[in-house]
């Protein structure tokens, strides 16, 4: 199942994104847990969705060039780490964001948009937050965290230490990304084998 996904993302302002930049590296470093690391550091707006057949990124970007034109930078800020302690995929350490209108409307907007072009046999799409199920989150780690106790505490220590260098408060939401990824085994540890490209990035307007 070697085909891409696209996705849109929320990407940070340097002040945020640095301290977190570096925590994915510790975390690979010292923990072997590469996963996180894998991506850009990013909020998700649209996860992983496979195009349908004959659709490419150009059928849906001039739509997604009107939205982000239009759409206005908004504020949020970080809240609490989480330890999501799940089997398979899910399993990691993720900071919460702050979950406001703003953040909701830009999410079912961006939706609008690209889900005419999801194929109908997406893997992700079905899961992915949308709207009343959406949760903004920057991942420290996922999928490959040590699951021995003693391991996991001393991971999640680093993690807390990484997230204690993001500035307190809010920050100015305005960087967006559309990202191509690449996998060997999308229906399976599709995470062992992931790369991506930057397609398009677009600043909301302040």
């Amino acid at each position: 199942m070697n085909y891409p996904q696209y996705g849109i993302y929320l990407i940070l302002p340097p002040p945020v994104l640095y301290p977190l930049a570096i925590g994915h590296l510790l975390m690979s470093g010292e923990f072997k847990a590469h996963t996180g690391g894998r991506f850009m550091v990013h909020c998700t707006v649209k996860g992983f969705f496979k195009l349908a057949e004959g659709v490419t990124p150009q059928d849906f970007i001039p739509a997604l060039d009107k939205l982000m034109a239009e759409s206005k930078a908004f504020t949020t800020q970080p809240l609490q780490l989480l330890y999501h302690p799940n089997e398979g995929w899910a399993n990691g350490f993720a900071l919460l964001l702050e979950r406001n209108e703003p953040f909701l409307q830009l999410n079912r907007a961006v939706w609008e948009v690209v889900a005419p072009y999801i194929a109908p046999d997406c893997l992700f799409s079905a899961r992915d937050g949308r709207g009343d199920t959406f949760y903004p989150h920057l991942t420290l780690a996922m999928s490959d965290i040590p699951r021995d106790p003693g391991l996991t505490q001393q991971a999640l220590a680093l993690a807390e230490y990484a997230v204690s260098l993001v500035p307190k408060g809010n920050f100015v939401a305005s960087d967006m990304q559309l990202i191509e990824f690449y996998s060997e085994d999308w229906a399976g540890n599709w995470f062992e084998t992931l790369d991506f490209k930057q397609l398009k990035g677009w600043k909301l307007a302040e």
